[in-house]
């Protein structure tokens, strides 16, 4: 069983202009699905700047090339 605070997935990104921003995906636990938690870089530290909760998550390393 995984730990609903356990983070499945971080994505840390540095746009052309602008902040920093870090992505991290986790379980929703007994609610299904998962957060989807945004957080900025502000010279120091993350700060957190929005969560969704999502229904699906789905993780690929590559697209298909038929898609």
């Amino acid at each position: 069983m995984t730990d609903e605070t356990e983070t499945l997935l971080e994505v840390i990104v540095t746009p052309e202009h602008g902040q920093k921003r870090r992505y991290r995906y986790h379980r929703r636990g007994s609610h299904g699905g998962y957060w989807r938690t945004e957080y900025e870089w502000n010279g120091c530290l993350w700060r957190i700047v929005g969560r969704e909760a999502l229904t699906d998550l789905v993780i690929q390393e590559s697209p298909c090339a038929d898609e």
